[in-house]
């Protein structure tokens, strides 16, 4: 398959219940995918599914033969459960390639380092993890999704409560990591400001309404369907070379 991962008609849910149904996308080498859509929508579910975490209720995923990915979680979810130094929690990443049983090597700690390096924060490898600022705490988590090497790497919600500054930061490494690789990344995100002046492609979804729809972010990106999505009244401006997406509210009562 040219495709690295493929969904047909697929449906998605817990406890045999369905969110989402009839989903159909395909992910090529070198995509970057914007996933948006509003809270509880079937953002996170979707990729955990993708991903093999959550299985599938019903359709078929082929994945290419090999296919490895990199997870990088809100690091809101892991603040107080790594009483480590950050070199170990990036090192954690490499878990799946070590194997079950196998003692962690010098070479996975030079690798992890080397990722540290490239996010530039490798002088804080001996600092406690709990004790860094919410940007490098976050580029510790993209050190421990490249270290596995994946092919497509996931972010959940990479700038979730950063102030301009930090989210800033963290979207010039993430746009420097995919130029200089070429990997493939799929991220999550509730600011369509953010993904819309980075992702290439587009997922909008919305779980309740039976949305979902996929494209590049040129197309995709307009207040008509936005609207259908968010069911404000939106509107889409650029200036200085940038997107900026604006809601006015209900587009029934005209309330924001």
């Amino acid at each position: 398959m040219s495709a690295l991962l493929a969904a047909h008609d697929l449906s998605i849910g817990y406890g045999g219940r369905a969110l989402l149904s009839g989903i159909n996308l395909s992910i090529e080498p070198g995509d970057w995918w914007g996933v948006v859509g509003p809270n509880g929508a079937g953002k996170t579910t979707l990729m955990k599914t993708l991903l093999g975490i959550v299985p599938a209720l019903a359709g078929r995923i082929e994945r290419r033969a090999g296919l490895s990915f990199g997870y990088v979680p809100q690091r809101g979810v892991i603040d107080d459960i790594f009483p480590l130094p950050a070199l170990d929690v990036v090192v954690m990443g490499r878990y799946p390639r070590i194997g079950p049983g196998r003692p962690v090597t010098r070479a996975d700690r030079e690798l992890a380092l080397s990722y540290m390096e490239r996010v530039s924060i490798a002088h804080l490898a001996r600092k406690s993890f709990r004790s860094l600022s919410g940007g490098q705490k976050q580029r510790t988590l993209i050190a421990r999704g490249l270290v596995p090497e994946p092919d497509v790497l996931v972010l959940d919600e990479p700038t979730d409560g950063m102030d301009l500054a930090g989210e800033t930061g963290i979207m010039e490494l993430i746009t420097d990591l995919q130029r200089g690789s070429g990997r493939t990344l799929l991220m999550i995100s509730h600011s369509l400001n953010l993904v819309a002046n980075h992702a290439k492609q587009l997922m909008l979804i919305h779980g309740d309404e039976g949305v979902f729809r996929t494209g590049m972010t040129d197309e995709l990106l307009n207040g008509k369907t936005l609207e259908e999505v968010y069911h404000v009244s939106v509107d889409v401006h650029s200036f200085a070379g940038r997107r900026f997406v604006v809601a006015h509210g209900s587009p029934d009562t005209g309330r924001v």
